[in-house]
């Protein structure tokens, strides 16, 4: 399988496999943190960037905003960002076609 094919399969397991039973069923992505406590944008963004390290659990007030982003459109659509980013550079990519070359996708 050449190098193309292999990507627009690739693409194609990712934007199908995308939990479309659970889209439209979670409200609009907001925190719901009482002044004073966690932001939870904030928490996220710390996690995700890998400010906050050593947590080991969501904070309770989150669990909503966390549920909601997962199962609702703001996680699929953050993964077909990335896909597509990673498409684009992957395109771009001068290859030696000597069979050696190794294409590792992980998002997470």
């Amino acid at each position: 399988m050449d190098f193309t094919l292999f990507l627009v399969f690739i693409t194609a397991i990712l934007a199908t496999s995308h939990a479309d039973s659970a889209r439209g069923q979670i409200g609009l992505l907001r925190s719901h943190s009482p002044a004073g406590s966690v932001s939870c944008p904030s928490w996220r963004l710390a996690v995700e960037t890998n400010n906050l390290c050593k947590w080991t659990l969501v904070p309770q007030e989150c669990k909503d905003y966390v549920a909601r982003y997962m199962l609702g459109k703001g996680h699929p659509q953050d993964c077909d960002v990335a896909t597509a980013a990673a498409l684009e550079y992957a395109k771009s990519l001068k290859l030696v076609e000597d069979g050696k070359d190794v294409w590792v996708f992980d998002i997470d």
